[in-house]
Order: C-alpha cells, then sequence, then structure tokens
C-alpha cells in the first residue's frame, strides 16, 4: 500500500452501509484466488453511501481488507472507542457472505515510548498482542483473518527491526487465537530478505500465513512480465510473480502448506510522472484504464493456474479513487471519486464469476534460437577462420530478444545485442569469422549460442567441432581462409631494441 496515512470509516457512513441488500450471493472465480476489495473509507452524506451500498451489491467480492489503527481504537490504556468499533461492527454485519480481513496498525504514543509516529514498534509487545485479543473478542467470528500490521518490511509503516517485529508475532498470535481459533493471522513480509530473518528469530508456528502486495509504485507491467534476480532463476520480488520466491522461501522453512494472501495488487489510472524510486521522472506513474482493466484480468487468471493454488485470495487495491487530485495513490480505484466505474469495474465483476482468460501466465519459453554455423560435427583446421553465425527470435507476441552470447567450451567468446547486430522484425541475427578457434587444442570442442528475452529467459544450441592438424584436409562450408598478405620491397632500417 502506498499511502502513509488511513482514513478512519465514518460512523454514518457505516450506519448507511447496514441496511445494504446484497443481491446474490457473494461469489469467488470457478477455480483460483477468491476476489476481494480494500475498502479504504466510505463517504459521508446519504447519497454517496446509497451509491457505495450499490457499487459493493455489483461486485460481489469474496473478501473485503479494512485497516483498523490502534492509536485511534486504544487512545489510552483499556480504553476503547466504542463508536468508531460499532462502525467497523454495522459494516461486517450489512455484507452476509463477505469474509473480513482486518489489518491492525499504528501504535498509541502510551504504548511506543511516547513517540508521535504510529510506525514506531510499542515498547511492550503484550500492549498489541492484549488489544488484538480484545478485537478477537469483540468481532468473533464476523472477522476472518487479522495482519499483524502492515508493510513492516518498509521503515514507513515499520521503524523496528525484524526481530522486534518477531517478538511482536509471537506474543500476538496466541492472543488471538484463545478467542478466535478459527482466525488467520497473518504477516506482511513482502521482502525475501525480510521473511528469512524472521523465520530466523523464531517465527515459524506463530503465523497462519504471509500476505503479500503486488501494487507496486509506478508499476507498468503486466502480471505476465517478470524479471528474474541477476544470475538466478528467482522471480524478482517486484515483478507481479515475486510471490513465487516467498512461497519458495517459506517451503523451504518446512511452511510450504501455508497459503498466501494478495491483500494487495492493482495499478494507478494517473497521467503524471512517476515521483519515487530510481524512475522519478522518468517514466509514466500510470497506465491507461483500458489497460487498469487487462492487467486486473491477466493477475487472477495467474492466479488460477494450478501452481499457485496456494494464494488463497486476491484483494484488489482499491475500490474507489481516494481524492481529486490525479496522484499515483489517488488513482488506484476500480470507479472515480464520483464513483463512475472504470473498465476495470466491469473486469472485477466478471472475475467474481469465473476466469475469462485462457492461456499460460507468463512467458517461461526462452527464445527461438538457432545456430547456424558451424554445424555439428564440423572438422576445421587451424590454417583457417571458423565462422559462427546464429540467429534468434520471440516464441509469443511481444517477446524481444536482448542478446545472443557466443561460447567456446563455456567461455564467451562475444555477444551480439541489438546495438552491435542485425535486428530485423524480432529477429536478432549475428555472425563473426573466428581467429581464436585456431588456438584451440586439437580435439573437440563445443560451440554453443546462449540467447536471452527480456524476461531473463534463456535458450541455448550447441555444436561439437574438432579441431583437426594443419595437414588434415577439413570438412565443413564455414571455414574462412585468412587473407594473404602480399610481399612487397622495401628498405629495412635499423630500429631500437626499445622501439
Amino acid at each position: 500500500m502506498k499511502l502513509t496515512q488511513l482514513r478512519r470509516l465514518p460512523r454514518a457512513a457505516a450506519i448507511a452501509l447496514a441496511t445494504i441488500a446484497i443481491a446474490g450471493v457473494m461469489s469467488a472465480p470457478a477455480s483460483g484466488a477468491q476476489t476481494g476489495l480494500n475498502v479504504a473509507g466510505f463517504f459521508a452524506t446519504p447519497a454517496q453511501n446509497a451509491a457505495i451500498e450499490s457499487v459493493i451489491t455489483r461486485l460481489h467480492p469474496a473478501w473485503i481488507r479494512v485497516f483498523l489503527n490502534w492509536n485511534q481504537i486504544e487512545p489510552s490504556p483499556g480504553n476503547y472507542f466504542q463508536p468508531q468499533l460499532a462502525d467497523y461492527k454495522a459494516l461486517f454485519a450489512a455484507l452476509p457472505g463477505v469474509k473480513v480481513d482486518i489489518d491492525v496498525v499504528g501504535s498509541p504514543a502510551w504504548a511506543n515510548g511516547g513517540s508521535a509516529n504510529p510506525s514506531t514498534p510499542p515498547v511492550n509487545d503484550q500492549s498489541y498482542a492484549a488489544f488484538m485479543n480484545y478485537l478477537a473478542n469483540t468481532f468473533g467470528s464476523t472477522v476472518a483473518a487479522y495482519e499483524l500490521w502492515n508493510e513492516e518490511d518498509a521503515n514507513s509503516w515499520w521503524t523496528g527491526t525484524p526481530e522486534q517485529y518477531a517478538s511482536l508475532v509471537e506474543a500476538t498470535y496466541p492472543a488471538i487465537k484463545a478467542a478466535n481459533p478459527n482466525a488467520t493471522v497473518m504477516l506482511g513480509a513482502n521482502n525475501p530478505t525480510f521473511l528469512q530473518k524472521l523465520y530466523n528469530a523464531g517465527v515459524r508456528n506463530y503465523f497462519d500465513a504471509d500476505s503479500v502486495h503486488t501494487d507496486s509504485a509506478c508499476s507498468l507491467n503486466s502480471p505476465y512480465a517478470f524479471a528474474y534476480v541477476p544470475g538466478t532463476q528467482t522471480i524478482d520480488q517486484w515483478s507481479f510473480l515475486g510471490f513465487t520466491n516467498l512461497h519458495a522461501l517459506m517451503a523451504a522453512n518446512g511452511d510450504g502448506a501455508k497459503p498466501i494472501y494478495m491483500t494487495e495488487l492493482g495499478w494507478s489510472t494517473t497521467s503524471t510522472t512517476c515521483a519515487v524510486g530510481a524512475s522519478a521522472g522518468k517514466k509514466a506513474a500510470g497506465v491507461s484504464p483500458k489497460t487498469q482493466a487487462l492487467y486486473l484480468q491477466q493477475a487472477y487468471h495467474c492466479l488460477a493456474q494450478p501452481q499457485y493454488s496456494y494464494v488463497t485470495a486476491a484483494m484488489w487495491f482499491d475500490m474507489v479513487d481516494f481524492g481529486s487530485a490525479d496522484t499515483m495513490n489517488n488513482r488506484y480505484g476500480l470507479t472515480s471519486t464520483t464513483l463512475a466505474p472504470k473498465p476495470s469495474f466491469t473486469a472485477f465483476a466478471q472475475e467474481a464469476s469465473g476466469d475469462p482468460l485462457n492461456g499460460p501466465c507468463g512467458n517461461f519459453n526462452g527464445p527461438t534460437l538457432r545456430l547456424v554455423n558451424p554445424s555439428n560435427g564440423q572438422r576445421y583446421s587451424g590454417r583457417l577462420l571458423l565462422r559462427v553465425s546464429a540467429t534468434a527470435s520471440g516464441n509469443a507476441p511481444g517477446d524481444r530478444v536482448l542478446q545472443i552470447a557466443i561460447k567456446h567450451d563455456g567461455k564467451t567468446i562475444l555477444n551480439f545485442n541489438r546495438i552491435d547486430a542485425r535486428y530485423v522484425g524480432g529477429r536478432l541475427s549475428g555472425q563473426i569469422n573466428w581467429m581464436g578457434a585456431r588456438y584451440l587444442p586439437l580435439g573437440r570442442h563445443t560451440i554453443s549460442a546462449v540467447a536471452i528475452n527480456a524476461n531473463g529467459v534463456t535458450s541455448t544450441v550447441a555444436a561439437t567441432v574438432i579441431h583437426v592438424s594443419a595437414n588434415h584436409k577439413p570438412s565443413g562450408a564455414s571455414q574462412v581462409a585468412p587473407r594473404k598478405h602480399h610481399k612487397r620491397k622495401h628498405k629495412h632500417h635499423r630500429r631500437s631494441p626499445h622501439a
């Protein structure tokens, strides 16, 4: 989530929502992750509330996710702000059949040592644990899941260490379970390094699932696109499919059976330029409304793939645009601030009934690659150069070939890329007459080509060549005789030995 402050649910809006008549049964896709919506706030007038009721009725999410600020609900020890708790109860009661996930954040000053920053960890973990026990008793079975803080691997939400967070989790998990044994208790570890530190701190037996966020700032990439961490076959955490890395890490720590909840996914429709990170001022901060709808469909299609069945639910961030200003954070909604539906609104409603897309999620196949020369089994003589040429093309629409590496016996000779080689119609071609082949030892050698695409997926082809002595007649047409140098008569000048 990219917001640094949360808006409290107005009481009037929640009471109005209590009158919602849900038209039909809330449903999840026929297969794959259940749909969900982040509901960060409501309007306050009766007319606006009635419109919000219509939005929820039409979208039929299986889940809703709301934030609850500890510092607002318990402003002093043991003193709970009942009107706001009543707002939440009214909202939950108005949504029969919808599962509720509450993300509880923000420490009050009395609990964190007097800091005005609610991202400061509590001094005593038991103060947060006691509050969570109180909530679980208050809401009972109407709440299905609790997230312990939000994006705690980001300093804007949690200023403490991973070890401090692990200690908080270990104190809180049994406190929630004592009040509601069926509640799902979630971490919020998006970062694999952070998650591993939690495991190192002994958190394994104190959570039921991990929640991940894929609404990365200034993300313009399709859910199908991905990048590997350099030198690995691990998908980078900033790719939509980066959740696979977290699940692999969970499995490596004995938690492969635990699910993942994607509690935030989304793309902004802002027309502004990116203002954060390394891309600040270099690219757009959002996508078009039409592209947002397409990416929504592709994301749920990805999560319908059998290999990702461990993702229980995916909750779109957010239901409604936040404000009138055209900023990245304000434009993640399925509707405008006036509740005018974007194309993504219709796409989400369709996903609640089933996945409309077919085919794979992402292109995990490497480029189509051909080693033109040399041919397999070709003999060549040390008196001749060896011609090496290769071509590579994408195997799907939009698949871009970035480079072809030419190697001998696993060692790189050179790289052809789109700048120094021929790139026409999506096909990259390169050719060299390799002089270095003359200096290889006699015998068999492997000449290989390795092509890589924009996702970091590679393809490799190879041929065996045989280096024979200069007196042996070589075979194959791809060998090139070195250019002859004709002698010229000229005067010989005495040269200094240091010249």
